[in-house]
């Protein structure tokens, strides 16, 4: 089963030698208040935990940013979710973290174990604004930092009226839709850079739709959409992975959204069994479930064993 908490101590030693080694690829930083408070300390206490035991059974990885973070109903739930619907025992863990970038996923996935693993790596039109980075990032632990962290920020006793859901998708328009003009070949760039270095460790990356609200954004959004998907497309074909999208399966509705596309509870409900069902394809297809050993039937005697 999961851990509802990564263990702590002595796997901070390892993350120490890891920091060191890390350092000395020059794996891209950013300031920490750009890496997502407690909730990137909680995905530097799960590299910490995974390294010290690594698992015997498949690891699953969800990453992105405050999206990602959102649409799973927790790390147990889908490993259990994914055992109940057909698939083998697995780990799970969604590391997701405010204003992730493709960037700062370098180092957590070259922090990483080799041991046999699915990476979903979460994109939205949010994650293709992010500012340029450069430098080395502190894989640190610091347990006082993530000791507060919590899965979900929104619930369904509290999301945006529909007014203020229509208005954050005419400030998209108006303002973030030039930064992310200007900031997408950087960070597609950065996205195929992730992608590569999975691929170069022996993990599984898979590139995942993240929840966007359709029924408010309608098509407002759908020439950047469309950007982002084709190059996200490109980067799958190139390097023989997925791009999976399930928002239409998904038939989310406004009110599983606390805004333009972080969920709430109904609609992480619905996006996680899709995930889960996504999960039980791929592991299959990665053979990463365990063989399946038919018992033989019964020899029949030479006499024939009539009575």
């Amino acid at each position: 089963m999961t851990p509802s908490r990564p263990r702590r101590h002595s796997a901070y030693i390892l993350l120490a030698a890891l920091v060191a080694a890390l350092s000395a690829l020059a794996i891209p930083a950013c300031s920490e208040g750009a890496m997502g408070g407690s909730a990137w300390y909680h995905a530097l206490d799960v590299i910490a935990a995974v390294n010290e035991s690594p698992p015997a059974v498949p690891l699953l990885i969800l990453s992105g940013g405050s999206v990602a973070r959102e649409c799973t109903v927790g790390d147990s739930d889908w490993a259990a979710q994914v055992r109940r619907r057909g698939g083998p025992e697995v780990v799970a863990y969604n590391i997701s973290s405010q204003n992730r970038t493709f960037y700062e996923e370098v180092a957590l996935v070259w922090a990483l174990p080799q041991v046999p693993t699915i990476v979903f790596i979460g994109v939205n039109l949010e994650r293709f604004t992010s500012p340029y980075q450069s430098g080395t990032i502190s894989l640190t632990p610091d347990p006082a930092k993530s000791a507060n962290y919590q899965p979900h920020t929104h619930t369904q006793s509290k999301i945006l009226t529909l007014a203020e859901k229509q208005a954050r998708v005419r400030y998209w328009v108006t303002k973030r839709y030039p930064v992310f003009k200007s900031r997408y070949d950087y960070n597609l760039r950065q996205l195929e850079r992730l992608v590569r270095v999975c691929k170069g460790r022996g993990l599984h990356p898979v590139i995942l739709e993240l929840p966007r609200n359709l029924a408010v954004i309608g098509s407002a959004f759908d020439v950047p959409v469309r950007q982002y998907h084709s190059g996200c497309y490109a980067i799958a074909r190139k390097y023989g992975i997925p791009f999976v999208n399930f928002m239409r399966d998904a038939r989310l509705l406004n009110r599983d959204f606390y805004d333009l596309g972080h969920l709430v509870e109904p609609g992480r409900t619905k996006y996680q069994r899709l995930l889960s069902d996504k999960t039980i394809f791929l592991l299959k297809r990665y053979g990463m479930t365990p063989p399946v050993y038919e018992t033989p039937s019964p020899t029949p005697s030479a006499s024939g064993g009539g009575t």
